[in-house]
């Protein structure tokens, strides 16, 4: 996981979340909405130039998990 990676998604987390992030809180807790899934996957892709899918975020359901996934999926895309 990468410390930038991660850096920008707790900026993208607290934009969308208006809270601190926490890496290893689970999306559930915070009252998850699908509009929220679908601001965090757009910010990603526009600030990091990685296209998430809706999927990506079920399954990477903390923080830190969901910058593995976005390291990962960038990783594969290069």
């Amino acid at each position: 996981m990468g410390q930038s990676t991660v850096a920008e998604l707790a900026l993208i987390w607290q934009e969308v979340f208006g809270e601190e992030p926490d890496l290893d809180r689970e999306l559930t807790e915070l009252g998850i909405q699908s509009v929220k899934l679908i601001e965090i996957i757009l910010r990603v892709q526009e600030r990091l130039g990685v296209t998430l899918s809706l999927d990506s975020l079920l399954v990477a359901t903390t923080l830190r998990a969901l910058a593995d996934e976005t390291d990962r999926v960038r990783e594969t895309a290069a």
